[in-house]
């Protein structure tokens, strides 16, 4: 024996080998029980008798391994008669989840695998995609009604459909008078707690069946139902992946009113929760994660070169291969928090490209998943860029009230991480929905709160994803704003300003801003010039043609009505022939 100051006794042998079993350097004794020589002594061994390879830096073989890792990412499949006791009965007989998450935590069943306490609230909080705090509250308080959070905990838990008070998606509980009900099924419950009725739900309605699919329903929408935590991020960005419960996105309808806000409400209002590490499958190199930045980044310059739709599908790839990793990887914190934060930004970026493309419906949706993704990463600027975002397509889409009020849950959101940059791309979609609004009080005061923050920016607080946010773009926007105050000649004038200071590489920007001068220069007023309107409107379609951009085309073809009445003119003649040539009249 050796003693140590400060330390207990400790047999020597135990220091020289503590995470792994004394072995005799002669034999070892496999699986089968056999006896076979040991030609290396120094050789490591998992629990079970198997030899570690020597590029297996853990204590575990693989069999072993995996079975430790399913113990941690789900709950285990078990017997219909497990749900067969005295403490099941009662819960589902008073309708309390909480009771019966903790009825499933202590069954003895568990104890040959998690140990004689069962399994824990910390690790069933894991699985649900909560703190250890949150999950006693909920076994020990009120029952709680909210369909969406019962449906989250029963699938979690894989609870029997039928033993429940309410309907999971796609699996119908059978009411029919003949057939059994939860307490028909299980023994009395010790207290005496008659069962209820077949059929009595606690004000629980059937959601969303697959047999009646609306994605466009923002009562049946999983996107907008998903819980705002970790699991539910994952959950939406797979769904919009194509990946489980394949949604049709053909079917994805324009939110509007509370139901376009509501996203933005939930991300203002959760807490993000901490990010459980990924233990699902092979570990993600931390060296090909730091390398998302710059595909994200290489996204961005296609787009502003050649439109959004030439990378939709690209990017829609990118986005389904993250959502993966966050779903079947294995990762700690660190990597899990770029994880969804690249998730979030493919998400704005593919809101963006569908937006660009006249696919709002589904803009929308990857604008929430890209939200929700930045929600669970904590990050708050990157929120209040998507919420803008969300803003500048609610503005131009007939939703002026939504828009403001998007920008102004950004800005409350994100007080105290605001960077010049943001606030200005934040002030200036604002000005687009009052404008819109018609309200040019509003919208003169938030150009100027935009000009003054960008002009004040620096290199210092520079985000990737507000690369674009410089002069030239907010003068441009002011220009748009102005525009739809009827406030042409002044429009005209910031257009052309914001078309000279446009860099190079934003084509399609500069594509856009060109086509908008041609339509303030096409308004009555001092300054209208029809010949000028048409020849920018000839210079929009030279840019139009390397583009793949439904937005510009509209914008194109929106024009084109609007010199039609002047096509004795032989350059407005020469642009019409030219704008039929681009996407198709309309």
């Amino acid at each position: 024996m050796i003693r140590r100051r400060g330390f207990p006794s400790l047999v020597i042998p135990q220091i020289l080998d503590m995470r792994y079993p004394l072995r005799s350097p002669c034999s070892v004794r496999t699986r089968r029980g056999t006896q076979v020589p040991s030609k290396q002594p120094w050789q490591r061994y998992c629990h079970c008798g198997t030899r570690l390879a020597k590029d297996n830096s853990g204590h575990q073989c693989a069999n072993c391994e995996r079975i430790s890792r399913d113990k941690l990412i789900a709950a285990p499949r078990v017997s219909p008669e497990f749900w067969q006791t005295a403490q099941f009965s009662e819960a589902f007989a008073v309708q309390h989840m909480g009771w019966v998450a903790r009825a499933y935590r202590t069954h003895p069943y568990h104890h040959a695998v998690y140990g004689p306490g069962g399994i824990s609230q910390t690790l069933l909080g894991q699985w649900i995609g909560l703190r250890q705090p949150h999950v006693s509250r909920f076994e020990t308080g009120s029952p709680t009604h909210h369909l969406d959070t019962l449906r989250h905990w029963a699938g979690i838990l894989r609870i029997p459909p039928e033993l429940l008070w309410f309907d999971m998606p796609g699996k119908k509980r059978q009411l029919a008078a003949a057939q059994p009900t939860a307490a028909d099924l299980l023994p009395p419950a010790s207290n005496g707690v008659p069962a209820l009725p077949a059929g009595q739900a606690n004000g629980a309605q059937p959601a969303w069946q697959p047999e009646h699919e609306h994605p466009g329903d923002p009562e049946h929408d999983p996107i907008l139902v998903a819980p705002w935590n970790h699991r539910g991020t994952v959950e939406v960005a797979v769904l919009l992946s194509g990946g489980g419960r394949r949604v049709k996105r053909r079917v994805f309808l324009f939110l509007t009113g509370p139901a376009l806000t509501a996203p933005a409400h939930q991300w203002l209002i959760h807490e993000p929760e901490p990010l459980l590490t990924g233990l699902a499958g092979q570990r993600i190199s931390a060296k090909m994660i730091d390398r998302l930045p710059a595909m994200i980044t290489e996204l961005r310059a296609m787009d502003d070169v050649a439109g959004g739709g030439g990378v939709l599908a690209l990017a829609q790839h990118h986005f389904r291969w993250v959502a993966g990793l966050l779903d079947q990887a294995t990762y700690d914190e660190a990597t899990g928090r770029k994880l969804h934060v690249a998730l979030a930004e493919l998400g704005q970026f593919i809101g963006w490209v569908c937006y660009d493309t006249d696919q709002h419906g589904l803009a929308q949706r990857y604008y929430i998943a890209g939200l929700r993704a930045a929600h669970t990463a904590d990050d708050r600027r990157l929120g209040a860029h998507i919420l803008g975002s969300m803003a500048y397509q609610a503005a131009h889409q007939g939703q002026p009230s939504e828009a403001v009020t998007l920008v102004e849950t950004a800005l409350a959101g994100s007080r105290g991480w605001q960077t010049p940059r943001l606030l200005a791309e934040l002030h200036i979609r604002k000005a687009l929905g009052c404008a819109v609004l018609n309200d040019a009080s509003a919208c003169s005061t938030a150009i100027s709160q935009a000009r003054a923050q960008v002009e004040g920016a620096g290199s210092d607080d520079d985000l990737p994803y507000l690369y674009w946010v410089e002069p030239a773009h907010v003068t441009a926007m002011a220009g748009e704003c102005l525009l739809r105050l009827g406030q042409a000649d002044q429009a005209a004038t910031c257009l052309k300003q914001s078309i000279a200071l446009l860099d190079t590489p934003f084509d399609r920007d500069r594509q856009y801003h060109v086509t908008q001068v041609a339509v303030a220069l096409a308004h009555p007023g001092r300054q209208r010039d029809i010949e000028a309107a048409a020849s920018k409107g000839m210079e929009a379609v030279y840019l139009a043609e390397s583009l793949s951009s439904t937005r510009s085309v509209e914008l194109i073809h929106d024009l084109a009505r609007q010199l039609k009445s002047h096509d004795k003119v032989p350059v407005v003649r020469e642009f019409l022939e030219r704008a039929k040539e681009v996407g198709g009249n309309k």
